[in-house]
């Protein structure tokens, strides 16, 4: 049987405490975020936090979820969207850009690897190519003359 989704306990959770921090923001100066905030975007660790100290069914690795579910991020960046501040998420054209960079560098690391693997398996099978001819030759003779061929220097 399936888990059943966190998404509505999450929800019941998030929903009265995003209301309350619309409610903050529209009572204030409107110039800080009531979100919490990193950088300008929504800091989704530091929400999770305090959902959990509102309810100890919330726990700090239902995080990824914010991430994930589009029913628990859509509502956040909507009031994220109205304070100014990032989506969950999102990243400036900079960090899309080194992290693009970061994977393909590792992506090009392991190709060089996996070629220099090849390359030596392709020497090994050579080698033993050449050591199984040279034996076929060997047993060849060995069936036609009946007499066995001494092969390399003699000790």
């Amino acid at each position: 049987m399936a888990k059943p989704s966190i998404v509505p306990m999450l929800m019941e959770v998030l929903e009265p405490f995003l209301e309350e921090l619309q409610q903050e923001w529209h009572a204030g100066d409107r110039s800080t975020p009531t979100l919490p905030v990193t950088d300008g975007k929504v800091n989704v660790r530091q929400l999770v936090r305090m959902l959990r100290e509102r309810d100890p069914r919330v726990v700090l690795h239902h995080e990824q979820h914010f991430y994930r579910k589009p029913e628990l991020n859509t509502a956040v960046n909507a009031v994220a969207e109205e304070q100014g501040l990032e989506h969950i998420g999102s990243r400036s054209p900079e960090e899309a850009h080194d992290a693009a960079r970061q994977r393909i560098g590792k992506l090009s690391g392991e190709a060089s690897e996996l070629r220099h693997v090849m390359a030596e398996r392709e020497a090994v099978i050579d080698d033993l190519r050449r050591e199984n001819a040279s034996l076929r030759e060997q047993l060849s003779l060995l069936e036609e003359t009946g007499m066995a061929v001494r092969i390399g220097t003699a000790r």
